[in-house]
């Protein structure tokens, strides 16, 4: 299980520096995509071998058939 934090840039939603502990990459930030439906885009960290790594994802992620509707 790794550690994933999400921060988030907006004032609007107080996600910044919300962590969650997952399998995966894909299954934390849909797990954080629908606690904050309403965010476009997030930063996530995490811990690779020691080595601090960091993605902006956009949101929502997903199938773009099913999530975007």
């Amino acid at each position: 299980m790794k550690a994933f934090k999400f921060v988030s840039n907006f004032n609007e939603v107080n996600a910044s520096g919300e962590e969650i502990v997952s399998s995966g990459y894909k299954k934390a930030v849909k797990s954080f995509q629908n606690k904050y439906p309403k965010l476009k885009e997030v930063v996530v960290e995490w811990v690779k071998d020691g080595i601090n790594l960091e993605k902006l994802q956009k949101l929502p992620m997903g199938r773009k058939k099913k999530v975007g509707r």
